[in-house]
């Protein structure tokens, strides 16, 4: 659980890409930038003021997720026959559950070390990058390697997948989706996340 909070902060701190990129070194740039950018908003908790820092950091590296995009790969091959409705809702769920899991770790990790490496890996003809960072918690202890898979699309890059020591997050959840939608269907999987999500 510890382990997984840790992945899931950094994971909101290093995931903010800008939208203006035009290639795969910009896009390591800007990852290098924005994790700074993330950590500096959260070192300005004071225990006071968490809730607000917290948001504060959400909506800066929010709007940089394609979340319907993660929910597709993380649904996987029912995703392809769920309604226009359904797949609505299973984004919105989806969306949520990774904030209320992982936002609320955020503040523990503020002084984390985010090492983004060079020479980025690029796949489908330039389309595809996958940038590489390395993680390190405040206090020190093992480096986590960390893998960001992000897309190209009108000149920006937006994340879509992130794998931790080689686990994708993307592949976790599908995993569980399979479980839940095979037992009880995609309005199941919605059902169990609405739930999961305290509504």
């Amino acid at each position: 659980m510890k382990k997984s909070a840790f992945i899931g902060a950094v994971t909101m701190a290093v995931m903010s890409i800008s939208l203006a990129l035009a290639t795969p070194q910009q896009a390591v740039t800007q990852v290098r930038g924005n994790a700074t950018q993330v950590l500096s908003i959260l070192s300005k908790a004071n225990g006071a003021n968490d809730a607000q820092v917290r948001r504060q950091a959400e909506n800066y590296a929010i709007p940089y997720f394609d979340f319907e995009r993660m929910t597709a790969l993380a649904v996987g091959n029912p995703w392809r026959n769920a309604s226009v409705a359904q797949k609505q809702a299973l984004t919105q769920e989806f969306k949520t559950l990774l904030i209320r899991t992982y936002s609320g770790t955020m503040l523990k990790f503020k002084n984390a070390k985010v090492t983004v490496r060079d020479n980025p890996v690029v796949n489908r003809g330039g389309q595809e990058v996958i940038v590489r960072a390395e993680v390190v918690a405040a206090g020190g202890g093992k480096p986590v390697n960390m893998d960001y898979t992000l897309y190209q699309s009108g000149g920006k890059y937006r994340v879509y997948n992130v794998a931790v020591e080689g686990a994708s997050l993307v592949t976790v959840y599908r995993n569980q989706f399979g479980q839940t939608i095979g037992q009880k269907g995609i309005d199941g999987l919605i059902a169990d996340l609405k739930s999961k999500n305290g509504q």
